[in-house]
């Protein structure tokens, strides 16, 4: 790093490196003061800096450039406040999703979003990059549940917005702005969740499929059932042959057991899975969500009704698909294809005809991946979005020193 060393603000035990950002120190402060130091370190030296958990959504962001530090919040970890009765909890950001889950499980609620990989996922990181988990269909996106924060902006005054208690609204909303902007604009350093009770019993019903678009018609055969799944997804293995339909049940046991019952009127003999072994496999369809940081990532938007006609263009133009892994959620109309894409020209080459095929169906196409990105390569441009975010930015660092921006695609 230009200028003073990082080692007067932190000690030798706080700094490391992440595999996203080769050759680039990170501080990890123990408390405000040091993350106040690290930021007027920064103002003084002009040196760029990249906010981060524990640097498992960087592949969900923009590197507008590489920093020359990074600053991990991975230290700020505990739960600082929480309230069964009411059903918040408080927590600083650099705490696992992980242990959110057992705080609140262990007085009979549950944490959204269900993040995948939650041991390695922090609390900031997770709202920083809007991930909205995989109980999304059951919940919404994450921004509904996030009833506060605390954020330390670039020239270390302190920023509190929203509060800890569900009907507590004052002032305006910006910890629902600070969702999904990356570390772009402030550090989150304290959040506040809405919890939900954990539910009485789980089931998973599970079909085959020998082609996507059989998979494709019995999950929308799922819609029509008249129940209220926590996830649909269809899954493929690495060959790119066989598909698999899974519907997450969770509830009351004798609820669940009525919606099971419409399930097989519309599911050719599925199989059942319950209880330990249920949440077992609701938690592997969790993790199957692809990082961006291992290999490239395409993450496809589009409405419901157009699902099926987007996708399929997209694997027409994208060619033979062998070895990509394909993890679709038919009821939120997301699809995460993890393939190799080639040398960064080629990226863009691709991508560019990939986005031509689907256009015509207003579907979006996003490349997650690690490192910085070209803006036509992370999503589509929207000017009216960039004219945006360049103004929140020039207000919240106005000499430009935060290098991970939001996607352009606006997918959330």
């Amino acid at each position: 790093m230009k200028g003073a060393p990082l080692d007067q603000v932190v000690d030798a035990s706080q700094l490391g490196e992440h595999r996203a950002l080769p050759g680039v120190p990170v501080a990890r402060p123990r408390d405000l003061e040091q993350c106040r130091e690290l930021f007027a370190l920064a103002r003084r030296d002009r040196a760029r800096l990249s906010l981060l958990g524990f640097g498992s959504k960087l592949g969900r962001c923009r590197a507008a450039a590489p920093p020359d530090f990074a600053l991990s919040t991975r230290e700020l970890s505990g739960v600082t406040d929480f309230v069964p009765g009411d059903g918040t909890l408080t927590a600083l950001a650099g705490t696992p999703m992980e242990e959110l889950q057992r705080v609140a499980r262990e007085a009979g609620l549950s944490v959204t979003p269900d993040v995948a990989r939650p041991e390695t996922a922090t609390l900031g990181g997770t709202f920083a990059a809007g991930v909205s988990g995989a109980d999304r269909l059951r919940y919404g996106p994450a921004r509904r549940h996030l009833l506060g924060v605390r954020a330390l902006k670039l020239d270390g005054a302190e920023i509190r917005s929203g509060g800890k208690l569900v009907k507590n609204v004052t002032g305006y909303d910006l910890h629902r702005l600070f969702t999904g902007s990356c570390g772009s604009l402030v550090l989150l350093t304290e959040l506040s969740l809405r919890l939900f009770p954990n539910p009485a019993a789980t089931a998973v019903a599970s079909v085959d499929a020998d082609d996507l678009e059989t998979a494709l018609e019995r999950a929308s055969a799922v819609g029509g059932a008249g129940v209220g799944p926590r996830a649909v997804t269809v899954e493929t293995g690495g060959s790119g042959t066989g598909f698999a339909l899974h519907v997450v049940l969770a509830g009351l046991a004798e609820h669940l057991e009525l919606e099971l019952e419409r399930l097989g009127q519309v599911l050719d003999d599925p199989r059942l899975t319950r209880d330990a072994e249920a949440e077992a496999l609701r938690d592997r369809l969790r993790d199957l969500e692809p990082d961006g940081l291992s290999r490239p990532v395409l993450e496809l938007g589009v409405t419901p009704s157009r699902l099926r006609p987007a996708l399929g263009e997209l694997l027409d133009a994208l060619g033979p698909h062998a070895g990509a892994r394909l993890l679709i959620q038919p009821a939120i109309a997301r699809v995460e294809i993890a393939h190799e894409l080639g040398s960064e020209e080629e990226q863009l080459d691709l991508l560019g005809r990939l986005r031509s095929a689907i256009g015509p169906l207003g579907a979006q196409l996003r490349l997650r991946a690690a490192g910085p990105l070209p803006l036509e390569a992370a999503g589509g441009v929207d000017p009216l979005r960039r004219r945006l975010e360049e103004r929140l930015r020039a207000t919240f660092d106005p000499d430009g020193l935060l290098c991970t921006l939001p996607p352009a695609g606006g997918l959330r």
